[in-house]
Formats: structure tokens, sequence, C-alpha cells
């Protein structure tokens, strides 16, 4: 990529996520809690580029450049919400939580019970000191690599995952299948389905990202 496609990239992501953040500013302030945590939020990762942050932790990890970060839209976890039907009782398990807007996003309008797993400790250590400070409940934030954590208990799980290997991804499988049968995995661009025969779609959505429109696909084992 040249620097003035660089340049360009850049410029459409910065928009769009302008546009974004204008779109969840009229849908969901109407929540006073919600509204001066993103803003809050969004104040301190002015300063805290997410993407570079990321991109230097896995360098220093792989000893190579790797751009594996990528962060769900607050418009689109709404649709997502709304799709696989997100109640209070479910138990959530976000694998890659990043700076974790997701799962706050969650625990302000669904108050569900919720784990968000993640390697990189300064988004861990901010998503902390915010749920300290807004006496947050409900929700838990693990600073480890997901293919670490023992999977159990679990209503529902957001991968986001786009980036992850094939590898990466039979490993989860692999974890996912000692799930009960009732547990849906929301994976965005592929389903389980395409590694696994024993898992099956329940349903699919489209969605939209700053690099384009993809889908989201509701994933469960095979009865």
């Amino acid at each position: 990529m040249s620097i003035g496609e660089k340049i360009k990239f850049f410029i459409k992501i910065k928009r769009y996520f302008l546009i974004e953040y204008i779109k969840a500013a009229f849908k969901y302030y109407h929540n006073i809690r919600f509204m001066f945590f993103d803003i809050l939020f969004s104040f301190v990762y002015f300063f805290l580029n997410p993407y570079r942050t990321a991109r230097k932790f896995l360098e220093k990890k792989i000893n190579k450049t790797v751009y594996e970060y990528g962060e769900t839209p607050l418009t689109q976890m709404s649709i997502i919400s709304k799709q696989c039907d997100i109640k209070s009782t479910d138990r959530i398990l976000e694998l890659g939580s990043g700076r974790g807007k997701f799962s706050f996003w969650l625990y302000f309008f669904k108050k569900c019970n919720i784990v968000a797993i993640e390697q990189i400790p300064i988004f861990i250590s901010i998503a902390k000191f915010f749920v300290k400070l807004f006496k947050v409940d409900r929700l838990n934030f693990i600073c480890l690599n997901f293919n670490d954590y023992e999977i159990k208990d679990i209503d529902v799980i957001y991968l986001y995952g786009t980036m992850l290997s094939d590898e990466k991804i039979q490993l989860l499988i692999n974890k996912f299948k000692k799930l009960s049968a009732s547990a849906r995995i929301i994976t965005i661009s592929y389903s389980l389905n395409d590694y696994d025969k024993s898992f099956m779609i329940q349903k699919s959505f489209d969605l939209s990202f700053p690099w384009g429109k993809t889908k989201a696909y509701v994933n469960i084992k095979r009865s």
C-alpha cells in the first residue's frame, strides 16, 4: 500500500468512526451513565490509539508486524444483541475484548453477566479503572490469551476474530465442543461450520465495519 493509499484509508476510517460516534450519541445517550462513561472513555483513548497500541504489543510478542486489532461499532452491537436475542440472564464471554467497548455496552444496556478476555495489559488496566469508576458489577476483565482461558458455564460467546489463523480458530473450536448444546457462538465473517461440521449455523445477518460489509454467524453444536 502506497503512502497516498494509507492516508486515504486513514481518513476513511476516521470519518467512519466519527459518523458512528454521532449516530451512537443520538441513539444511546439517553442512558446518562453510559453517556458519561462513553465521553470519558473516548477522551482517554483520544490520547492512546488502540490500533497502534495493539500493533506494538503484537510486534514485541511475536517479533513481526501484524494487524489483528479490530472493534465492533456501537450501532452494530445493537444489531447483534437484537438478532441474537441477548437477555439479562445470559452469561456472556467476549474473546479478544480489546478496549472492552462491546462488553461495557452489554452491561449498560442488557445487564448481562459478562467475562471479557484480552491479552493486552493496558486495555485491561483502563477497562478495570472504568469498572471501578462507574461501580460496574457483573463485568469481569481478565488479562489473558483467550486460547489459555477455560471456557465453561457460558450461554453466549462473542468472537470478532476476523484476522485469526485457521490454527487458532481450530483450537477454539476444540474448546467450544465442550459447551452445552444451547450455547451460542457469534463469529464475524466466517462460520464454525466452515472448519468443523459438528457445528451448524443457527442464523446469519449483515453487519457493517470500517473495512466493509460482512455477515455475522450464530453457531451452535449439532444435537
